[in-house]
C-alpha cells in the first residue's frame, strides 16, 4: 500500500503540472460545449440535455484513460522504466494502480471544472450533475483497466498516440447515432454512455432511457479484457528489443 501511494504522488504531481493533456480532455470539450447554439440548449428540457451533457463526460473520462493508462504504459515500458519500477514494487500491478488513481484524479478535475462552467452558462446548474458525473467516474474504472489493452498493440509509441487519438473521434460520433441493439455496446462510448443515463435516471430521477443488463453485462466485459491485458502485459517493448 506504501508503494502505492509513493507512486501515486509521484505521478500524480506529473500529471497536474503537465498542461497538453489538460487541453485535450478538457479544453476541447469545452470550446465545443460552449460554441453550441444558446437558443436551442435554453429551450431544452432536462431530458434533451442531460444525454447530450454526459455524451461530454464520457469523452472526458475515455480519452484520460486512453493517454493517461493504456498509452502511458506502453511509453513507460518503452523507455524501459517499466522495469525498474517492477523491480522496486516487486509487481507490475503496484504501479498500474497508481498511475489508474493518479489518472481519475486528473479526471475528476476535469469533470468537476467542465460540469460547473458549462452548466452554469447553460441554465442548468445542479449539483446533482456534478456529484452524477463523479458517480459515472467512479463506476468508470472498469473502463480504465481495459485501457491497459491498448499496450498489446505492436505500434511504437509516438505512433500509437496518434492512432488511437484518431480512431478516438469517428468511436465517439458512431455511439451518438449508434441504434441501440447488443453490438452498440462493442463500442466503448456508446456502453459508458448508457451507464451514465442510468446513473442520471437514479439521482435526478428525470426519465431516461437506458439498457439496465446489457450495460452491465458490457462494463463486466471490459473489466474482463482489462484483467486479460494487465495479466499479459509485458515489461519488454513489442518494438524495441
Amino acid at each position: 500500500m506504501h508503494q502505492i501511494t509513493s507512486y501515486f504522488f509521484m505521478y500524480a504531481k506529473v500529471v497536474v503540472t503537465d498542461k497538453v493533456p489538460f487541453i485535450w480532455t478538457f479544453g476541447i470539450p469545452l470550446m465545443i460545449a460552449l460554441t453550441q447554439s444558446f437558443s436551442d440548449i435554453r429551450q431544452a428540457t432536462t431530458a434533451e440535455y442531460y444525454p447530450g451533457l454526459s455524451y461530454f463526460w464520457v469523452y472526458i473520462i475515455l480519452a484520460t484513460y486512453v493517454n493517461g493508462v493504456g498509452i502511458e504504459l506502453a511509453r513507460m515500458r518503452e523507455y524501459g522504466l517499466m522495469k525498474t519500477y517492477v523491480m522496486i514494487s516487486g509487481n507490475k500491478l503496484t504501479y498500474v494502480i497508481a498511475v489508474i488513481l493518479a489518472q481519475l484524479l486528473f479526471a475528476s478535475i476535469s469533470l468537476l471544472l467542465f460540469t460547473t462552467v458549462v452548466t452554469l452558462v447553460h441554465g442548468f446548474f445542479s449539483f446533482k450533475l456534478i456529484a452524477t458525473s463523479l458517480l459515472v467516474l467512479i463506476g468508470s474504472i472498469p473502463f480504465a483497466i481495459a485501457s491497459v489493452a491498448i499496450t498489446a498493440l505492436p505500434v511504437k509509441v509516438s505512433s500509437l498516440g496518434t492512432f488511437v487519438n484518431i480512431l478516438m473521434f469517428p468511436l465517439f460520433l458512431l455511439a451518438i447515432k449508434s441504434p441501440d441493439q447488443w453490438f452498440s455496446f462493442l463500442n466503448p462510448f456508446y456502453a459508458l454512455h448508457e451507464f451514465a443515463l442510468g446513473l442520471l435516471h437514479l439521482t435526478t430521477q428525470v426519465d431516461l432511457s437506458f439498457g439496465v443488463w446489457a450495460t452491465s453485462l458490457s462494463i463486466l466485459g471490459y473489466f474482463i479484457i482489462g484483467a486479460i491485458a494487465l495479466k499479459r502485459f509485458s515489461l519488454v517493448s513489442l518494438i524495441t528489443r
